[in-house]
């Protein structure tokens, strides 16, 4: 695949630098280098149930609930293989996780996972509440 890209001055004369000082061979090389550090890291960074959280909540923002879940989802995936849960954080991911599928419309996914949570968590004063405002929401003959 052949990429072409405006590089700032500044950018430019660093390679230059890194080229001159030996590094690496020519432009190309230098790039390349950093695209397979870049992808790399994004790699590394997306098996990372926090920085999944962080994608989730842009992804929210940027109004793509659907690509939020996606990534809220692999985040909890990832955390149920943990020996160790930071428990704050898999609160974050259930709690965006069901603002996500009430945005969704699926307010009995939401309720479940309240109640999964619930059991890994079973005095936790957020996730209780959480369940009483979905059960609220619900229609009546529902839950």
């Amino acid at each position: 695949m052949k990429v072409s890209a405006e590089i700032p001055n500044e950018v430019a004369r660093e390679i230059d630098r890194i080229i001159r000082d030996g590094w690496f061979a020519d432009e190309e090389a230098v790039v390349r280098e950093a695209l397979l550090q870049f992808v790399d890291g994004r790699s590394f960074l997306g098996d990372s149930p926090r920085m999944l959280h962080r994608f989730a909540a842009d992804a929210l923002n940027d109004s793509k609930p659907e690509v939020a879940l996606k990534f809220v989802d692999r985040a909890l995936s990832l955390m149920h293989g943990q020996l160790m849960t930071d428990f704050a954080l898999y609160q974050s991911l259930v709690e965006l996780r069901v603002q996500i599928l009430l945005i969704l419309g699926r307010d009995t996914d939401a309720l479940t996972t309240l109640e999964e949570a619930r059991e890994k968590m079973p005095n936790n004063p957020t996730i209780a509440r959480w369940i009483e405002k979905v059960r609220k929401s619900q229609p009546k003959g529902v839950a």
